[in-house]
């Protein structure tokens, strides 16, 4: 763009100021070469407000300033006339009020904000990364622990039966044969080994309890990371968001605008008008690479970072499918559990023992087997119902689980 309005305006005030040829010869050669060079320094002023990651406003100051120092030397420098003094005044104030102008600094503000928004994306996607490889981790491991419970559930449940149905066969064996005491040692081994599997059983399962509730407590501690995140992408937001960048944008273009009125003469005013113009047009460069940044941060994380949160997210991070599923088999699994053993199949009386009847035995056989497995048959009961104490409730995990979704709740 060419800002000769002022030249032309310089030019038909020479005509008037009634020099000889030769002066007026002199002077337009001082006038071209100092509109050549204003043109050049406009030009890079304009330069400085082009898009790009730094600040401006240090080198429109360096090149407004260098333009108003050039505009005293081209015109004013070594010369005596008051005239050309004038003229000389008048672009010095040109430059000087260019320098003043508050374009550079907002410009500057949409970049910073610009470069913090790209900032900040990277560092919250980060911490997004790095919450959802923790979940995962956790969900993994609990998923595994949860199926190693489960399979204790059902192994404790199986060394039950086995002791029951084994104990029982072996026992009706030696009443069919010819009863001999000594022979009940098998039986004895049968109920004794099942007291320790179950007994075993019952540790390694509180043990899985105990870890799928310090995962739970883990999970926990991610969610409430992840609600941190959020809190400070909305702060960041309050910060550094589009009406901020629009604001310093509006403030720019007013700057723009401004320019016009701020200066001395008709001629000044048209090129600051023009220029003005151009300045907006570079300054609608960086305010579309400013709206585009936060158009597209706003498409990625939005029901992520700020918003409600998102289902797809919210499924992420519970993953409530698995645990309902676990629900489900851990509540089938206590049923079984709880059928499987019964109390009368252990009861002991002279004419009864594990279910098998004692009928054709001498009462003194009768009680010699009765005193013999009733302890353990007791024992067995007892390790069974102590399994079935610490585990009476299945789906425990699933309803801590059910508690923890609150913090997700809120999100939503």
């Amino acid at each position: 763009m060419s800002y000769d309005k002022r030249k032309r305006e310089v030019l038909e005030e020479l005509d008037k100021q009634g020099y000889d040829e030769a002066t007026k010869t002199d002077f337009t050669k001082v006038f071209d070469s100092y509109f050549a060079q204003r043109e050049g320094r406009l030009e890079n002023l304009l330069e400085t407000l082009e898009p790009g990651d730094d600040d401006r406003h240090a080198q429109w100051l360096e090149k407004a300033k260098d333009a108003a120092a050039m505009a005293h030397d081209a015109i004013g420098k070594d010369r005596t006339s008051m005239w050309l003094a004038k003229i000389s005044t008048e672009e010095h104030t040109f430059f000087f009020k260019l320098m003043l102008s508050q374009v550079a600094p907002q410009r500057d503000n949409m970049v910073r904000m610009t470069k913090a928004l790209q900032k900040a994306e990277k560092e919250f996607e980060e911490k997004w990364k790095k919450i959802r490889e923790a979940d995962n981790d956790i969900e993994e491991r609990m998923k595994k622990i949860a199926l190693e419970y489960e399979e204790i559930l059902v192994d404790a449940a199986k060394f039950a039966a086995t002791a029951e149905m084994e104990s029982k066969e072996a026992l009706r064996k030696k009443v069919l044969v010819a009863f001999n005491a000594v022979n009940l040692g098998i039986v004895e081994m049968i109920i004794k080994g099942a007291i320790r599997a179950i007994d075993l059983k019952r540790d390694l399962a509180g043990q899985r309890k105990h870890e799928i509730f310090a995962l739970l407590s883990r999970e926990e501690g991610v969610f409430a990371t992840f609600k941190e995140a959020r809190e400070m992408v909305k702060e960041f937001l309050e910060e550094t968001s589009y009406p901020r960048v629009k604001d310093a944008y509006d403030r720019a273009e007013e700057a723009a605008a401004a320019l016009e009125g701020q200066m001395l003469t008709s001629g000044q005013k048209e090129d600051a008008k023009d220029f003005g113009a151009a300045i907006k047009n570079e300054l609608a460069k960086v305010f579309r690479t400013a709206e585009d940044a936060y158009k597209e941060f706003a498409r990625k994380h939005e029901y992520l970072f700020f918003g409600p949160l998102g289902g797809s997210y919210y499924q992420e991070l519970m993953e409530d499918d698995f645990w309902k599923q676990r629900s489900d088999k851990w509540k089938t699994s206590k049923h079984d559990i709880d059928d499987l053993l019964r109390e009368r199949t252990l009861e002991c009386s002279d004419d009864e023992v594990l279910e098998v009847s004692l009928s054709g035995l001498t009462d003194e056989d009768k009680k010699t087997i009765r005193e013999a497995l009733e302890e353990h048959c007791r024992d067995l009961l007892a390790a069974w119902n102590r399994f079935k104490e610490d585990n009476k409730e299945p789906e425990w995990a699933l309803e801590s689980r059910e508690q923890l979704k609150s913090i997700l709740d809120a999100m939503r």
